[in-house]
């Protein structure tokens, strides 16, 4: 039976990994909650970036809605980039790493000849955010290029509501996703958490 792995654990994960040291604690504390599967209540800051994208999608589709009264620069911009593309693709893939069988499993906010984006919300200002290489170490982007093996490019669309944002990778500056696996699963064999993952994410 395969094990299901998803970028959000594993940017969890990485977090943890990268934090700062008075944040870790916490970090740790989360993550052991998504290894749990143990869902997270929504901020107040979740709930924007799910609404932000949700009217970025209804502008993108022609879906009627009203002008939103702060983001609407911003929707509109991102809309703009991903018209005429399929969103919210579920893609999964398996693979085989340390001896065990994995199923890659992961949403695509939009896919369009041959580009996945994924549009990101944030809740800072452009004028007080740290954006150049935000999501380099992400696991996301390796993520995906794994489970659509003929996109060529991925970009991540930041947006704070009026202003974008483009991150853009290709599949060359990005890690192999086999690597990153194969690091997070000697991570948790180290820690003893191995038997937790496998209990809790068996793929069904």
């Amino acid at each position: 039976m395969a094990i299901l792995i998803t970028q959000s654990l594993l940017s969890s994960w990485n977090y943890m990994m990268d934090c700062r040291e008075e944040s870790q604690d916490s970090a740790y504390e989360e993550f052991i909650n998504a290894l749990n599967r143990i869902k997270k209540e929504a901020t107040l800051e979740m709930q924007n970036g799910i609404d932000f994208e949700n009217a970025v999608y209804a502008e993108a589709s022609g879906v009627p809605r009203e002008p939103h009264p702060k983001w609407e620069s911003g929707i509109q911009a991102v809309a703009k980039v991903i018209r005429g593309g399929q969103f919210q693709v579920r893609e999964q893939r398996l693979m085989n790493v340390c001896g065990h069988e994995f199923l890659v499993y992961g949403i695509l906010d939009a896919l369009k000849a041959g580009e996945i984006y994924d549009v990101k919300f944030s809740n800072k200002g452009f004028g007080s955010a740290e954006l150049a290489g935000k999501y380099l170490e992400s696991a996301q982007h390796p993520a995906y290029f794994y489970l659509v093996p003929e996109a060529y490019k991925f970009t991540y669309l930041v947006s704070d509501g009026q202003d974008l944002y483009p991150e853009v990778y290709t599949r060359s500056m990005s890690r192999p996703f086999e690597e990153i696996v194969e690091e997070f699963v000697k991570f948790l064999k180290a820690s003893g958490l191995f038997g937790i993952y496998e209990e809790k994410w068996i793929a069904k």
